[in-house]
């Protein structure tokens, strides 16, 4: 059947999802496109902001080589990306000692090798269906936690060595995460792009992609929904008025939607489910601070929430670093702040100011159990219901090439 591109399509969400969504509807002939962001601004996540002429990320930052869906907007709008310098210093601290860790031996290198190459690589292979778009179809070996999954195939250093880049990045801990995360995130494509040192940031900052593409769509901010009804047609009700569409893109929060959604009780109750990470980041002035990046491996428990997981020092003559915590939805921002200048005072720093902080309901994704389940399956089996998609993190995972991959396939897929 012909395709009527004239219809009305609402996308809720101005971050790389939505605006993914609606860049792609565009692309594909679409005319009426409505975006409705709740912040004054878009990029969701991604969040950069300028410091004495230099641009400085509080959320996602980085994206790799086969992040092809990113790429292709960076170029189509013409944002710059650079790789990253991985001559920069990084080093791991022990933070009962203040020191850094000792490297690992030959024979811990040797036997990492074998683990990754050997025994990962041929995993990865196996369970391939993990790196396709979306999380359907997830294989209950993947279910449990990843903890328990690497011990049973004795992946003890390659564990250790992917959790400053998963717990690190905000994702959560081991013993609590269910393999297929760990799996998608650490795809055998990412790894080698890692290997080849293909990671890339950008100079003007993330937002700025995302901003650009928001400048090319019809995006109302400030937009506060109060209600959605959905019958033959789907009315969006805001502060501001109210509006009419064919169909709706849902690429925000599903568990938040409730709260204005006419849902199902099969949509309460799948939105229910979704769990979150209390990710925070801290942009600070240090004085007499290792100008370098740093891990605190000794931070990845959950018994050491709020305190720093890694900082970021973006530029080698800066004062200013980002670091990064892990919350417990409980502890206070100031008590953080305090466990922050502990690890600085420890390491003979001075922390001056704070410049910005960002505190994120971030990684939304399912217990063990939920997974176990179906849960994706039964989500994916609602696109089209109710004139309404589902797309962002949750369906494929919390990295901004995943969030745009899925928002890409989806109109695709259906539209």
């Amino acid at each position: 059947m012909k395709k009527d591109l004239n219809i009305k399509i609402g996308i809720v969400g101005a971050g790389p999802a939505g605006l993914t969504a609606a860049d792609a509807l565009k692309s594909k002939g679409y005319t009426n496109i409505t975006i409705l962001e709740k912040e004054a601004q878009a990029g969701g996540k991604c969040r950069s902001f300028d410091y004495e002429g230099r641009y400085y990320e509080l959320g996602a930052g980085v994206i790799v080589a086969n992040n092809h869906t990113v790429q292709k907007l960076a170029k189509k709008f013409g944002i710059e990306v650079a790789l990253i310098d991985f001559s920069r210093k990084v080093t791991f601290f022990d933070i009962k000692t203040g020191k850094a860790e000792k490297e690992p031996s030959f024979l811990e290198k040797l036997n990492f090798a074998k683990q990754l190459f050997l025994t990962y690589k041929s995993l990865a292979r196996r369970y391939n269906k993990i790196a396709e778009v979306g999380l359907s179809e997830v294989n209950a070996d993947l279910c449990i936690p990843f903890s328990e999954w690497s011990l049973a195939h004795k992946l003890d250093l390659v564990a250790k060595a992917f959790g400053p880049f998963f717990t690190g990045f905000g994702y959560g801990y081991f013993d609590e995460i269910p393999a297929a995360y760990v799996l998608k995130y650490y795809s055998w494509h990412t790894i080698r792009s890692f290997m080849k040192k293909a990671v890339y940031f950008f100079p003007t900052g993330i937002q700025s992609l995302w901003l650009t593409v928001a400048k090319n769509q019809h995006v109302l901010y400030n937009s506060v929904i109060s209600k959605v009804e959905r019958d033959r047609a789907v009315k969006v009700s805001t502060e501001a008025g109210d509006l009419h569409f064919d169909k709706l893109i849902l690429a925000c929060p599903l568990d938040e939607s409730l709260k204005y959604l006419d849902a199902t009780e099969e949509e309460n109750k799948m939105f229910s489910k979704i769990v979150y990470c209390d990710y925070r980041t801290y942009a600070c002035l240090i004085k007499n601070f290792p100008k370098q990046d740093g891990y605190v491996p000794g931070n990845f428990v959950s018994t050491r929430k709020g305190h720093p997981v890694l900082w970021y020092h973006r530029y080698p003559d800066s004062d200013l670093y980002t670091f990064y915590v892990l919350g417990d939805w409980k502890i206070s921002d100031a008590a953080v702040l305090k466990n922050i200048e502990q690890v600085v005072k420890q390491l003979g720093g001075t922390l001056e100011e704070v410049l910005h902080h960002e505190r994120w309901k971030y990684f939304p994704h399912v217990s063990s159990e939920v997974l176990k389940k179906g849960f994706f399956d039964q989500l994916e089996a609602l696109q089209g219901s109710n004139n309404t998609y589902f797309t962002g993190e949750l369906l494929n995972l919390s990295t901004v090439e995943y969030s745009a991959e899925h928002a890409a396939n989806l109109v695709k897929k259906f539209f």
